[in-house]
């Protein structure tokens, strides 16, 4: 299982729909969180950040997704945040290298996510991990 299988269940998990910068990096940073011996050596290093937990690497691989044809990058059209969607070759992956539980795990936290307001969705996160607001912008 490599990283970037995991950061493009996180997107497929969406069905086709956009997920958002917030979204894919706290869905990735609860991954992180709930199986640590279990992700692939390289995965992401989160650091304390302007919104929590953060981790430039996802970015540089969901272009690298982008490029290989799995995962649309677009602008939203209301805030001109990028948002990422899986492509129908995306949506047909072979991601069954993911374990089970992992995989349903990512469908649940994605779907609660999606749920929720980016505000909403950074407030829950320093609940649960005060630490994570030690350099935030974001007032709670």
């Amino acid at each position: 299982m490599k990283r970037t299988d995991l950061l493009l269940r996180i997107i497929t998990s969406a069905d086709g729909e956009p997920v958002t910068p917030v979204q894919l990096q706290k869905v990735a940073f609860y991954i992180w969180k709930e199986y640590p011996d279990r992700l692939p050596d390289d995965f992401y290093n989160f650091r304390k950040y302007d919104y929590g937990p953060f981790s430039a690497d996802i970015y540089h691989d969901a272009e690298k997704l982008e490029d290989d044809g799995l995962v649309s990058i677009s602008l939203n059209q209301r805030g001109g945040w990028r948002e990422y969607a899986a492509t129908a070759q995306g949506l047909n992956s072979d991601l069954s290298d993911i374990p089970r539980d992992v995989s349903k795990f990512i469908d649940e936290k994605v779907q609660w996510a999606r749920g929720l307001t980016f505000q909403e969705l950074v407030r829950a996160l320093y609940e649960q991990f005060p630490q994570y607001r030690e350099n935030s912008v974001f007032k709670v």
